[in-house]
Formats: C-alpha cells, structure tokens, sequence
C-alpha cells in the first residue's frame, strides 16, 4: 500500500500533461480553420473597391488622357429690324418708278409704313402687296436703310403719240363706253358714260399763245401730283394729273380759281376738286374730244 501511494503524483502529473497537449492541439487546429477561411474569402482581384461613400472630389484625372471641355452656350444672333419707310402727315404717292414720270399706283396714309428693298437715287423702292413701287425720300422718315443696296431704274415711261391725231367730234358721234369732252368756245369739260353726260365742270384752256391742241387724244398716264415746268414757270405738286397728250393733261389747279376763261399753257385746267372726281372716274386709255 505504501509503494503504491509514492507514485501517485506521477500518475496526476501524467494526466495533466495530457490534458494541456490536449489543449494546445485543439488551439492549433483553431487558428488554421480560420485562417484558411479568410483565404478563402479574399476576391481575386488584388484593386480596391470603391464603395459608395466615395465623394466624386476623390476622383482624379489619368495623366496623359486628354479632359473634354464643355462647349460654349448657343449664342442667338439678334433679328435686324427690317428697312422701311413711313409715310409722313400727308401721305405719300407710290408710283411705278423712281420719279414723277411715272404712274402713280397707290398711295401711303398717314403713318403707313413700308419695308424697303432698294433705292435710285433719292427714291426708296419698297414692297408694294408683293410689287416693286417707289417712294419719294423727302416725303416719309426711314429707318435701317444702311445696307440698303443701290437698283436700276424702270425704263421711263414714254407717251403715245398718234402719227396723226384725229379730228374733233360732236357727241353725238362718238360711241364710247366712258369718255371726256371739253368744249373750247363753252370752256366746259363733260364726262359722258354710254352717251350720257353725267358730270360737267368750267375749265380754263390754253391761252391765244399757248393753246390747247385739239382732236381725238387717249390717256396715256395718270400721276396723282406732278411737278411741271415750262420757259416761264415751274409748279411742283400739281395735284390729280392725267396726259393725253405729250406734256398736255387735265389736271387741277391751287393759283388760280377764274375757270371759265383761258389762263393755260394749254392743258386744261380744273378746279381741284373737280380733277380729283375726274381722276377717279377715268382710266388710262379713256378718250379726250376736245373741239373748238
């Protein structure tokens, strides 16, 4: 009993020794699990992620790599106001061409105003409803003409003069739809429509020196105002003027009011009133009888 007693601590040492290998082994095998986890849940790739707390500050440009610069802003090119003209207080004759030759064909009120598409001179071409017609300059304000380009001229108008003018006839023999018959002796002037008088009017005629021509004449032109000349005068705006003969017309008169007597260089003159009617009742091509 004794003998046995003396190797019991060896025996407790024993198995305490036991238990710590124990231990440590199952330590060991710890750590290797894990490790050999954590390889296993490493990603292939050796580059970082990027999360999605990254400010897009931390971004930087790769050298060597060219940086796109934003375009600049459209710019929008400001619309040139039109050319044009405006008719002043009075108005404006639009004629056909660049002078008081031609015909007058319209007219500009008060305050009217048209786009301008050339000029000649001192005459302003403009857009007439889709037509080319002319304005005088002195007579309306323009603005942005600058650019405006220089243009020919129409050809001036030229009247038609019979090779032989035909005599004079009585009313009664003429058969026309509309026309015009002035009585020399009377001084009177008469429209007639389908045989029918229906507006007379005094008139002065062209005086012993200067006469008035007489025959069968047509209207070759009619002009709203026109300036007219001679040796001894010069009258600008005479108003409501219509030729039927090289310079010779009907046309109304502002210096004098004794119609019923010569006073003329030959046209035949008439109260401004009573050309104004005349004007706007006859036509270009509407007979003129005139008979002593």
């Amino acid at each position: 009993m004794k003998s046995r007693g003396r190797y019991d601590w060896i025996i407790s040492l024993m198995g305490a020794s036991a238990i710590a290998i124990a231990l440590v082994g199952l330590l060991a095998l710890s750590a290797a699990w894990l490790v050999g986890s954590a390889v296993r849940a490493a990603p292939p790739s050796l580059d970082p992620t990027p999360t999605s707390d990254v400010s897009p500050e931390m971004a930087r440009p790769i050298a060597g790599l060219p940086t796109a610069t934003p375009p600049p802003p459209t710019q929008i090119p400001a619309t040139a106001a039109p050319a044009a003209v405006v008719a002043g207080a009075d108005g404006v004759n639009v004629r056909s061409g660049p002078g008081t030759d031609f015909a007058t064909v319209g007219f500009l009120n008060p305050g009217a105003e048209a786009k301008v598409i050339g000029r000649y001179g001192d005459w302003w071409q403009i857009d007439d409803a889709g037509a080319s017609a002319w304005v005088a300059s002195w007579v309306v304000s323009s603005s942005n003409v600058e650019g405006v380009p220089e243009v020919a001229a129409p050809p001036t108008p030229v009247p038609t003069s019979p090779a032989e003018i035909p005599p004079p006839a009585e009313p009664w023999e003429i058969d026309e739809v509309r026309w015009i018959d002035v009585d020399l002796s009377e001084q009177t002037l008469t429209a007639y429509e389908n045989g029918v008088p229906v507006h007379t009017t005094l008139v002065s005629t062209g005086l012993p020196k200067t006469p008035t021509p007489t025959g069968q004449f047509r209207i070759w032109i009619k002009l709203r105002t026109d300036d007219m000349a001679g040796e001894d005068y010069y009258i600008e705006d005479v108003p409501y003027v219509m030729y039927f003969y090289q310079g010779y017309g009907l046309h109304g008169v502002t210096w004098h009011g004794n119609f019923g007597h010569p006073m003329s260089h030959g046209c035949v003159n008439l109260p401004t009133e009573e050309a104004e009617w005349l004007f706007n009742w006859a036509d270009v091509e509407t007979l003129v009888n005139i008979r002593a």
